[in-house]
């Protein structure tokens, strides 16, 4: 059974987080990593004629981009700056470390963020609050105070797992903590868990196009958050945001970020992951060994996987994946906040309905996908004890081999990441019950393609409550194996009373917001749906399981 505890943070002196610290001289920062970044691109690129040529011709390609999506938050002056530069490097008039190290300097002076306490404790109480009411019904007579909402909320958000290790290894080296992606309120949700761990604060990347809202950027610029401009795909570009990670890695500062890329628009797990920054954890261990040799202090890898009742941008989520499959045939509406009925449903809903999330907390790795232990003692597959300092110090000898080697450790790494979001995937009622209905509904109409099962009308999709009843049993029974197998989680009330109160539960939370909810009892008391695409989608979590032969 779960319970909820106090922890003491970690770090109680501000003056003491990596955070603050890395933030205290932050142009000499800027300037260590355009310095790397630089020396990062002509190692890869020795031949700097064609280094040259190919930069100038990405470069042109990303400007040409950015004039086609151009964004409030780039700088006035970026059109001047890069004609200039693209015609230095096209004349070859000017010495190409020169260029490079205004081309990086540039980047990185738009990529760092900054951080301030005072609006750190306020998003701190923003996340309680906004979680708060996302979970729980407004009663306007039991106002409870900030403290009394965090512990409401630590009984709402169960966290699960490894809690105790990440605490530990936090003391002892720096954490990265790569969790799922589902949604906007993800954000919310992991700066609830780091400060109700007792974590110091953690940098993490945001999309560029998020600092367009001169609200939201003024915040964000005050948070650890630095700036990822999905639009740039130049050498120069990639190179300087790596660095920038590497470097922020190597001074102790935990960071988090979305391997994903983005958030899961299919609603199952990340089965690929987006290798760039991962990488970067790699080379700031191999920085901190080259520095400090077998005393340097560890980088601890930590899955986390987040588990919804809902997620608000489902409907659109999966559509907008089923549309570009071919599968749907999906025309973007106006922003649906500006239906007023809608609204105001979700404005009931938020004010009288109550749900939960689990967050589950995976085995900590070191940066080759190894287990650590608590003492930060790394074991590879066999349980044997390995040391990664001399498996690094074996390793640098070539540099272009070190890359390359880097990019396969990265793939493997990677694997073990998705592994680990697989073990610790907690299956909530909701979820199970949505991925029992869709099986059911699919199988009475398994002759026609996924394209016209979605279209059909609702009372094609209709199922009885006794098969469902019956078929969620089997598929339960199947998932409580698994889930002595440490191949999954199972929530506590999957886990004890009856299936008809676990379905009921089921009901109460599954796509608790939505405007047409996933699954619905009629009148006759069968079961149907009133958007099976947003069904399909809360199904999906339970995929690669092959939990359908239980069905």
């Amino acid at each position: 059974m779960y319970r909820k505890l106090r922890y003491d943070p970690i770090l109680a002196n501000p003056t003491d987080w990596p955070i603050v610290k890395m933030y205290q001289d932050k142009d000499a920062f800027v300037q260590s990593v355009s310095d790397k970044a630089v020396a990062d691109i002509l190692t890869l690129q020795p031949n700097t004629l064609a280094l040259r040529k190919n930069l100038a011709k990405s470069l042109a390609q990303d400007q040409a981009r950015l004039q086609r999506m151009q964004w409030k938050v780039d700088a006035k002056d970026d059109a001047s700056f890069w004609a200039q530069k693209i015609d230095a490097l096209n004349q070859e008039q000017v010495p190409l470390p020169e260029l490079l190290k205004d081309i990086t300097l540039h980047y990185a002076k738009e990529i760092v963020g900054g951080f301030n306490l005072w609006h750190y404790r306020l998003a701190q109480a923003t996340a309680s609050y906004t979680l708060n009411r996302l979970l729980n019904p407004v009663n306007p007579r039991r106002l409870r105070t900030l403290p009394q909402i965090r512990a409401r909320l630590q009984e709402q958000i169960p966290i699960l797992g490894s809690i105790n290790e990440l605490r530990q290894l936090a003391r002892l080296g720096t954490v990265v903590m790569v969790p799922t992606h589902c949604s906007h309120f993800d954000s919310v949700l992991i700066g609830w868990v780091i400060e109700t761990l007792g974590l110091p604060p953690f940098t993490y990347g945001a999309g560029l196009n998020l600092f367009n809202r001169q609200f939201f950027a003024y915040f964000m610029n005050k948070l650890g958050t630095y700036k990822v401009d999905r639009r740039k795909k130049d050498v120069a570009y990639l190179t300087t945001l790596k660095a920038y990670s590497s470097l922020s890695l190597h001074l102790g500062c935990h960071s988090l970020f979305y391997p994903g890329g983005t958030r899961s628009r299919t609603g199952a797990l990340e089965s690929s992951l987006k290798l760039g920054l991962l990488g970067s954890t790699i080379e700031a261990q191999q920085i901190n060994y080259q520095v400090h040799g077998a005393a340097a202090t560890k980088i601890f890898i930590v899955p986390v996987v987040f588990n919804y009742h809902f997620v608000l941008e489902a409907p659109f989520l999966i559509r907008e994946y089923l549309a570009e499959q071919g599968n749907y045939v999906y025309t973007p509406k106006k922003d649906w906040l500006n239906n007023s009925y809608k609204l105001l449903k979700l404005i009931k809903a938020f004010a009288t309905e109550s749900s939960s999330i689990a967050v589950s907390i995976g085995q900590p790795m070191d940066v080759l996908g190894n287990k650590v232990d608590t003492a930060g003692h790394s074991y590879n597959l066999q349980g044997e004890r390995i040391d990664l300092h001399q498996h690094f110090k074996e390793k640098v000898e070539v540099k272009h081999e070190t890359e390359q080697e880097n990019k396969e450790r990265t793939k493997a790494l990677g694997q073990r990441i998705i592994e680990s979001y697989r073990i610790n995937n907690c299956v909530l009622t909701s979820c199970l019950l949505a991925f029992t209905a869709f099986e059911l509904m699919r199988i009475k109409h398994a002759t026609i393609e996924l394209k016209d099962f979605l279209n059909l009308p609702s009372n094609a999709l209709t199922i009885s409550y006794t098969e469902l009843e019956k078929a969620f049993a089997q598929v339960r029974e199947a998932v409580l194996t698994l889930g002595k197998q440490s191949r999954i989680r199972v929530s506590e009330k999957l886990q004890q009373g009856t299936i008809e109160n676990m379905i009921v539960d089921g009901f109460s939370n599954l796509g608790l917001y939505h405007h047409q909810l996933p699954l619905i009892r009629d009148k006759n008391g069968n079961i149907t749906t009133r958007d099976i695409c947003s069904l399909l989608y809360y199904h999906n979590k339970l995929t690669g399981y092959e939990l359908e032969k239980y069905i």
